[in-house]
C-alpha cells in the first residue's frame, strides 16, 4: 500500500516517493540529463530546496550545493535517501532544515555547517559516521529517536537548545567542548560505546534521565547553568562525573561499574542510588553537600569531604559498606565549629560487633546533648592568695600576691 505523503510524488514508478518537479512530473533523480541541467540553472543562493523522499545518488548533492553556492534557504529532506557520502560541510542554511526520517547509507558530514534556524533529524537512520563537529545551530536541534550506527561527533559545536530523546548511538560519541546555550535533553538515549562530554558547556539544564550507558561515560562539563540530572540512568560500565556549581541528581540511578563523582560547590542527591563497583564521591575545589542517601545501595562507596548535615544517614541500605572520610556531620552551638565524622575510624574488625545504625544514633544523641548544654564561663574557680599568705579559692581576680 502506497504511503500517504504530503507532497506530489514522482510519476516514474509507484516505488519512488521523491517529490516531483514541474513541468516534468518526476523527481530530480529521474530527470534526463538535459532536464537536470536546466533545473540546476534555475537554482540561486538562499533559495528553498525540496528533496523530500528523493533518493540522492552520488554526485547529485554536490551539484545542487554548488549551484546554490553553499547557501540554502528553507530545506526539506524528509524521508530522503542518501546512498553515497553526504557532505554538507561549510553550507549555510538561512532557514529551517528538516531531515526527518531520512536515511544516510554512508557518511553524513555537517562539518562547520551553519543553521540560522532550527534543524531536525528526528527518526533519521545514519548507517555510518555522523558529524556535526564545529557546526552552529542558532535555533533548536532535534535528534529524537534517531539512530547512529557508527561514531557520532559533536565536538566544538554550538546549539541554541537540543533534544536527543530516545536516540541511539552505537559507536563512539563525543560532545567535547560543545556548547548548549539552552537546555539539552538526552532522556531515554542509549550509548552503546564510550561517550565523552569533556568541557561541554550547558548554559541551561542538562537532562540525562533514564539514559543507558553501555560502556564508559565521561561527563566533565565546563559549566552547567541550571542542574544536571541522571535520574534513573543505567550504566553497565564505569561512570566519571566531574561537575562544579550546580545541583546533581543521581536518584534511582544504577551503576554496575566504578562510579567516580568529583564535585565542587554542588548539591548531590543520592536517593535510591545503586552502585555495584568500587565508587567514590569527593570534592573538586569547592564544598559539596549531600542532600540525601535514603535508599542508597552501594557495595563499596566512599564519601569524602562532604557536608552531610541534611542527610538521614541510617536510611542507607547496608550502611556498613559505606565509608565516610572527613565529612561534616553537625554544627556546634552558634555555628562556630563543625563536628567532622569518619567511618570507620579504625579497623573494621574493631567495630565488628557494633551496629552502624547504633553508632550513628549515639553520635546524633551526643551532638544533640552538646547543642542543648549551656556554655558556662568560669566553671572552675581559680586559686587566689590572701593577704596572710594562705591560698584560697576565688571565682574572680587575684586578691594579692605571696
Amino acid at each position: 500500500m502506497r504511503q500517504l505523503l504530503s507532497w506530489s510524488t514522482c510519476a516514474t514508478s509507484a516505488d519512488c516517493v521523491g517529490v516531483s518537479r514541474q513541468p516534468y512530473n518526476r523527481c530530480l533523480t529521474h530527470l534526463e540529463a538535459e532536464e537536470l541541467e536546466s533545473h540546476l540553472a534555475t537554482l540561486t543562493p538562499g533559495q528553498a530546496l525540496d528533496l523530500r523522499g528523493t533518493t540522492v545518488p552520488a554526485g547529485l548533492l554536490d551539484r545542487i550545493l554548488a549551484a546554490m553556492e553553499n547557501v540554502v534557504g528553507r530545506a526539506r529532506f524528509d524521508q530522503a535517501v542518501f546512498s553515497s557520502p553526504a557532505r554538507f560541510g561549510d553550507v549555510t542554511f538561512t532557514g529551517d532544515a528538516s531531515f526527518d526520517e531520512a536515511r544516510f547509507d554512508a557518511l553524513a558530514s555537517f562539518f562547520n555547517t551553519h543553521f540560522r534556524g532550527n534543524v531536525s533529524f528526528q527518526g533519521v537512520r545514519f548507517g555510518r559516521e555522523f558529524s556535526l563537529y564545529g557546526s552552529r545551530v542558532r535555533g533548536h536541534l532535534s535528534m529524537d529517536d534517531s539512530t547512529v550506527a557508527s561514531d557520532a561527533l559533536f565536538g566544538e559545536a554550538c546549539f541554541g537548545s537540543a533534544s536527543f530523546r530516545g536516540a541511539e548511538f552505537h559507536g563512539f560519541s563525543s560532545f567535547d567542548q560543545a556548547r548548549f546555550h539552552g537546555d539539552a535533553t538526552f532522556r531515554g538515549a542509549r550509548f552503546s560505546r564510550p561517550v565523552s562530554f569533556l568541557k561541554t558547556a550547558f548554559e541551561g539544564a542538562a537532562g540525562f534521565q533514564s539514559v543507558r550507558f553501555g560502556a564508559k561515560a565521561f561527563l566533565a562539563p565546563a559549566v552547567v547553568g541550571r542542574h544536571l540530572a541522571l535520574t534513573q540512568a543505567r550504566a553497565t560500565g564505569p561512570v566519571e562525573l566531574h561537575v562544579t556549581g550546580c545541583p546533581v541528581d543521581l536518584s534511582e540511578a544504577r551503576v554496575l561499574g566504578r562510579l567516580t563523582v568529583r564535585a565542587g560547590d554542588a548539591d548531590l542527591d543520592l536517593t535510591g542510588l545503586t552502585s555495584r563497583g568500587r565508587s567514590k564521591v569527593g570534592r573538586r575545589g569547592g564544598p559539596i553537600r549531600v542532600l540525601s542517601i535514603t535508599g542508597l545501595d552501594a557495595d563499596d562507596l566512599t564519601i569524602e569531604g562532604a557536608d552531610l548535615t541534611r542527610c538521614h544517614l541510617p536510611g542507607a541500605v547496608d550502611a556498613d559498606r559505606l565509608r565516610l572520610r572527613d565529612c561534616v556531620f553537625a554544627t556546634s552551638p552558634g555555628g562556630r565549629r563543625q563536628l567532622r565524622f569518619s567511618w570507620p575510624p579504625f579497623r573494621r574488625t574493631f567495630f565488628s560487633r557494633l551496629s552502624w545504625v547504633a553508632l550513628l544514633a549515639l553520635v546524633a544523641v551526643a551532638a544533640a546533648l552538646w547543642s542543648s548544654t549551656p556554655q558556662q564561663q568560669n566553671r572552675h574557680p581559680r586559686p587566689a592568695v590572701t593577704q596572710g599568705g594562705t591560698w584560697a579559692h576565688s571565682s574572680g581576680t587575684d586578691q594579692g600576691s605571696p
